[in-house]
């Protein structure tokens, strides 16, 4: 009994894992409103739209006279142990969840209060005003995620949502 307990449960994520793989809008509204911790996985690289451009977090400050230039939010490679110990995965993934829901957010949501107010958007909030400060004297940050594509001379790079300006003190 419990083996086919066991054999039900699996089967039943293997089969909502597949669906989630597929264009059914129907299917992702659904996920969306019950699965809240992104249980399942959604693999962006397989086609027909695989994923192809990297999202990078940029941020600057406004001391008392002009912005800065944007910085962006590195989260520097963990060497050659990276196979065997990698910490700096999960600083990733959680970008990367964060930024992909932030961005389905932006495409569904039905006024800008409804983003602002997101676990998603309050995360990038959080995590860009715990960077260092760019300006020694900086009173104010504001970010952006820019998505990036191609490489050397083809490269592109365009934005893909710009956050309200935030107090620092």
């Amino acid at each position: 009994m419990r083996a086919e307990t066991t054999l039900v449960i699996f089967g039943a994520v293997f089969l909502a894992s597949v669906m989630n793989q597929l264009p059914v809008r129907a299917w992702h509204v659904l996920i969306a409103r019950f699965d809240r911790s992104s249980f399942l996985p959604y693999w962006g690289f397989f086609g027909p739209k695989p994923a192809y451009a990297g999202i990078h977090v940029v941020y600057r400050d406004r001391s008392a006279s002009s912005w800065s230039d944007w910085t962006e939010i590195d989260i520097p490679p963990t060497g050659g142990w990276r196979w065997i110990w990698n910490p700096a995965r999960h600083e990733r993934k959680a970008l990367h969840d964060l930024v992909n829901g932030l961005a389905f957010l932006i495409a569904e949501a039905q006024n800008d209060g409804q983003v602002m107010l997101s676990n998603c958007h309050l995360a990038l909030v959080s995590w860009v005003v715990a960077q260092p400060h760019v300006a020694p004297d900086a009173q104010c940050r504001q970010f952006a995620l820019v998505e990036a594509t191609g490489h050397g001379t083809a490269r592109q790079v365009r934005p893909v949502f710009t956050s309200e300006i935030f107090s620092l003190g």
